[in-house]
């Protein structure tokens, strides 16, 4: 659900040895990782809990780099298979507090997959490695705000950032 710009700048400040043009091109595999979710034959349902943290980031080498993601989280929940909640500032503790996962669920017996990013590289878990965050999903949903609460205060926050 990124801009290319936020996506630029978000694996820039991340990356410690990736060079100008691996960030532009990882980038750009996130920009067009995008389409599956407005492809008309998709059955694809995406659900995106974002800290509210994350919401408040300021890029100095083009401030309007955050309003603009904004933005882009409001026009793309407009899709019927999209949903975001989140978790605000003053949640209660929640499973999601040991750290950011993303986590990929099938139906039918398809096991679960759970992605988990760090400076290092990433991680991906299976099988029982997976139950855990499948269990914990559905506590941080819980904790956080509802969908119409965090659309409004994704609209709030666009009203606050940098023109």
């Amino acid at each position: 659900m990124q801009t290319a710009a936020y996506a630029r700048e978000a694996i820039a400040c991340i990356s410690m040895t990736r060079t100008s043009e691996e960030i532009a091109a990882l980038a750009e595999v996130r920009q067009a990782r995008q389409a599956v979710l407005s492809r008309p034959d998709s059955a694809l349902e995406f659900w995106a809990i974002i800290h509210e943290a994350a919401l408040h980031q300021r890029f100095a080498v083009r401030p309007t780099t955050m309003r603009e993601q904004l933005r882009r989280l409001l026009d793309v929940v407009e899709l019927p298979n999209v949903t975001i909640q989140i978790m605000p500032l003053d949640a209660t503790p929640h499973p999601g507090v040991m750290g950011g996962f993303s986590l990929v669920a099938f139906p039918g017996a398809l096991p679960d997959i759970v992605l988990l990013e760090n400076l290092s590289g990433a991680t991906y878990l299976e099988g029982e490695e997976a139950i855990p965050f499948a269990r914990g999903i559905e506590r941080i949903r819980a904790s956080a705000l509802s969908v119409e609460d965090s659309l409004a205060r994704i609209a709030y926050l666009v009203e606050g950032t940098q023109t």
